[in-house]
């Protein structure tokens, strides 16, 4: 259980982006493109899923891991203006069980032929640990990084 001193933190993760503004929006936007990177357990399966990117929209997600335990996200556009900011709150849970509830905004601004991006995520760990969701968001971002290279070279 998370204790209650731990329970609120706010993180800010920072990458560089191949690319403008509008590419990395793409990764965001289009939801092939978003599962190529967001998608971390390939050996999990996918219950069900909406992708909806829009202000007001609605992502969602409900997986079963290798043991089990259903997983599900519930993600609700707030603000979306493109391509410079995304505005979300979201919801985890594991089975029944909250685990978190979260604010995230993303800033994405022009680097010359890259983007710089700016992620801040104030988090409310019910259950859990915050070093850990910190990590996988990050290793999130990593993938982001390559998949973006990799379509760029394809365009190339």
């Amino acid at each position: 259980m998370t204790a209650l001193s731990d329970r609120h933190s706010t993180f800010t993760i920072e990458r560089i982006l191949p690319g403008r503004p509008s590419h990395a929006w793409r990764f965001w936007a289009d939801p092939v493109l978003k599962q190529a990177w967001s998608g971390c357990h390939p050996d999990w399966t996918m219950l069900e899923q909406i992708q909806d990117f829009q202000t007001g929209g609605r992502d969602f997600s409900r997986m079963r891991d290798t043991d089990g335990a259903i997983h599900s996200v519930d993600m609700r556009y707030l603000d979306l203006l493109q391509p410079q900011r995304i505005l979300y709150a979201y919801t985890m849970h594991l089975d029944a069980t909250p685990l978190s509830a979260s604010l995230v905004t993303i800033d994405f601004m022009p680097k010359g032929e890259a983007t710089g991006m700016v992620y801040t995520e104030q988090l409310t760990m019910l259950a859990g640990d915050t070093a850990q969701r910190r990590a996988g968001t990050g290793h999130g971002f990593d993938r982001l990084v390559l998949e973006m290279e990799r379509a760029l070279a394809t365009l190339q």
